[in-house]
């Protein structure tokens, strides 16, 4: 018995020893990797040891500045809230909150970086540094302010502009639309006449009579003088008239 619990010991003492070695290996690289400007390389071993550390252990401004170098500020921004909380002294609190607004800063996110900066003041007055970096951020919000407040203006008009022209062209449209009703409305002056439809006939249907062709009644009329003519020759021929005869005086032929 005794000895499974000597055995025991030495192994947990093996782990502990192979976890702290493993840790420090992680950092080493890190650290290593930041010496040679490879942020994001110097990051993920940051991390990988940060997770394997004891909990005394805080690696959380190495973090940070890895990030902030590899311009992951986003990144560099929640390790430096983070790790905010375990800074005991002012000097370090003004510090971390100082590399707060410098990471706010380069995501153009001003009004936070100037708090993060008046903070910082607050726990470490005497930093001209810090100062400065606060005036440069209220500068830089109000150039952000004006130039947001002149495209605003901008867009506004360009909309305005957008429903005059807009305006305009209903208008231009319903003129135009009312001169061709009105015109429509009017009598064709020029256009096309109405024709009768050409069916061989007249408008009431009678036959038109052929050109060269004489009407009945003046065929009928000739007819009568020729009779005429001819009974007026025979009857000179003959002698003219004689008592109790009666001439002729309808068709014979």
């Amino acid at each position: 018995m005794k000895y499974i619990l000597n055995s025991l010991f030495v192994l947990l003492c093996f782990i502990g020893v192979a976890q702290d070695n493993d840790w420090r290996d992680s950092l080493n690289v890190a650290r290593e990797a930041y010496k040679n400007k490879e942020f994001e390389k110097a990051l993920k071993y940051y991390e990988s040891a940060q997770r394997k550390a004891p909990e005394n252990i805080d690696l959380s401004d190495e973090m940070a500045q890895s990030a902030y170098k590899s311009r992951s500020f986003k990144k560099a921004e929640e390790i430096y809230q983070q790790g905010g909380t375990n800074k005991s002294s002012s000097s370090a609190k003004g510090d971390n909150l100082h590399n707060l607004g410098n990471a706010r800063m380069k995501q153009q996110n001003y009004q936070g970086a100037i708090e993060a900066y008046k903070d910082a003041l607050r726990s470490n007055p005497n930093s001209e540094e810090t100062r400065y970096n606060l005036s440069e951020a209220i500068r830089k919000l109000k150039d952000q302010q004006e130039q947001q407040k002149k495209q605003n203006s901008d867009q506004e008009q360009s909309d305005n502009s957008e429903d005059q022209n807009s305006s305009s062209e209903q208008q231009g449209e319903s003129n135009q639309n009312k001169q061709n009703n009105e015109g429509q409305n009017q009598p064709q002056q020029n256009g096309q006449k109405n024709q009768t439809p050409q069916n061989g006939g007249n408008k009431s249907g009678t036959p038109k009579e052929s050109e060269g062709t004489l009407p009945n009644k003046m065929i009928e009329r000739e007819l009568d003088k020729l009779a005429k003519k001819e009974a007026e020759t025979k009857q000179k021929m003959s002698g003219g008239s004689g008592a109790g005869k009666s001439a002729k005086s309808g068709k014979d032929w």
